[in-house]
């Protein structure tokens, strides 16, 4: 086994993921990429003073986001871990999945949630799309929350 990706999203579960991906990725000497693919800016119809947040909200956010990666890099390597890190603009299951099938990743960790039933319903599922369409192995880490 030689490389683990993990979805990372900056919720309140990339902790518990990312520490679950990095266990893996020591235990099985693998290189351990962190992919965070974020959603598109919506194109909004309707005032321009209510506008979606703009470019330099939204550059700002991105800036932290990288950053953020970037420390968590740092400290897995400082745990002698090999890492790297991606961000890309795009839909989320499309983009982990051809993500990790171009790196040839051995297996794919991801976190869920905990949405209710409506609401998986309703939005979908990001972990549920992944395991119905990857074509390796899927680590799935719950959220700890009950929906």
């Amino acid at each position: 086994m030689k490389n683990i990706a993990v979805g990372i999203d900056f919720s309140d579960s990339a902790g518990p993921v990312l520490e679950r991906a990095a266990d893996l990725a020591a235990a099985l000497h693998a290189h351990l990429h962190l992919v965070h693919i974020y959603a598109p800016e919506p194109d909004f119809v309707g005032y321009a003073e209510y506008a979606y947040p703009g470019e330099d909200e939204r550059e700002e956010e991105l800036r932290e986001e990288k950053n953020k990666i970037r420390e968590w890099i740092d400290a897995l390597k400082k745990r002698g871990i090999d890492a790297s890190g991606y961000m890309r603009e795009g839909d989320t299951v499309h983009g982990l999945l051809e993500f990790a099938e171009k790196r040839e990743a051995s297996m794919l960790v991801i976190g869920t949630h905990g949405r209710g039933f409506v609401e998986r319903l309703l939005l979908g599922s990001v972990a549920e799309g992944i395991i119905r369409h990857a074509t390796f192995p899927v680590v799935v880490v719950p959220s700890g929350k009950k929906g």
